[in-house]
């Protein structure tokens, strides 16, 4: 569940709402050009910031990120981004090497909320820093409650989804499905808030509710047909009522609406994969997300081999340029 946000009334626009919607490919193509244009463009580069980290390239988002802050340090948000990126990559880094990541998104982290203590992207970040950090590095779970409090007064939805990523963590599943729930009380025209409650009753490991993650999932569609991450719930909520005509339609539904983001083929697959049927279905998908280059926060390149790999052993067939069986009514 990745946490950023804004106040109240939650809207995104231009390039943030691209992002918002998981359209990290389309976002690097105008953040690019705008810095190609203004090499000063402090908004462009604290883009292209949050995009690298998208891709996993944090190093790139660190740099983009102090480019930002170089070129305007009176913007909150960019102080704010600057410590994401680090607290990104002190998360990734071994413990030894973590600290000086932490240090300098503690720094970032102060700075921001100096400028603006209402920044809702820097609250979660020192929220979740704070519940899973140890205590010789700062943690403190009771300082997280007490900021994920703050932010439910700043904004209720995504405070609640702050509570809901604590009481997760916690491992509380009751109280975290009545915070996501609150959630979307809160926004209902929230897509993510939608799609997190959806993701709740149907994950890439367990998918405990099929319908109910359904329901969710239709109903985040409607707010957006044009994002992928509900098509994928849905699709592995198709796989685990094994509805195969209902999972190939949203498969075709999803790349008409979202061609440039293949993720629910690989959604179908991986379930496909988990559950232990189906490997020529599951080929097929895997195929077909291998035909171009992920979008940002999907299963890389190198994953979808991987998996297209294991789902051919298992099905007797020596590699991934095994000759799988056709799969009906799948847009080639």
């Amino acid at each position: 569940m990745c946490l950023c946000g804004l106040k109240a009334e939650i809207r995104f626009t231009g390039v943030d709402a691209l992002i918002e919607a998981g359209h990290w490919k389309r976002a690097r193509q105008i953040a690019a050009a705008r810095v190609q244009a203004n090499p000063a463009d402090a908004q462009a580069h604290a883009w292209l910031s949050k995009i690298a980290s998208g891709f996993a390239d944090l190093e790139a988002s660190i740099r983009e990120a102090e480019k930002a802050v170089q070129l305007d340090e009176s913007n909150a948000a960019f102080h704010g981004q600057l410590a994401e990126s680090c607290a990104l990559m002190a998360d990734k880094a071994h413990v030894l090497k973590s600290f000086p990541y932490v240090r300098r998104m503690r720094k970032e982290i102060d700075a921001t909320l100096a400028l603006d203590p209402r920044q809702v992207d820097t609250l979660l970040v020192d929220m979740l820093f704070s519940w899973k950090a140890p205590g010789i590095a700062g943690g403190d779970k009771q300082k997280a409650r007490r900021i994920a409090d703050q932010i439910v007064k700043i904004s209720p939805a995504w405070g609640y989804l702050g509570w809901a990523r604590l009481l997760q963590l916690q491992g509380d599943s009751a109280a975290t499905e009545q915070a996501l729930k609150k959630a979307v009380a809160a926004e209902p025209s929230f897509y993510r808030a939608r799609v997190s409650l959806a993701v709740f009753f149907c994950d890439e490991r367990n998918c405990p509710a099929p319908a109910d993650a359904e329901r969710y999932a239709l109903e985040a569609i409607a707010v957006d047909p044009g994002a992928a991450a509900a098509y994928e719930v849905l699709a592995r909520s198709y796989v685990a009522q094994q509805r195969w005509a209902d999972l190939d339609r949203v498969l075709s539904r999803a790349e008409n609406a979202v061609p440039d983001d293949l993720g629910p083929y690989f959604a179908a697959a991986s379930r496909l994969a988990a559950s232990g049927r189906d490997f020529d279905r599951a080929g097929v998908y895997l195929k077909r997300y291998l035909a171009q280059a992920p979008e940002g926060r999907q299963p890389t390149l190198a994953e979808a081999r991987g998996l297209l790999n294991d789902v051919s052993r298992r099905a007797g067939r020596r590699s991934l340029d095994s000759n799988l069986k056709p799969v009906a009514n799948i847009t080639p």
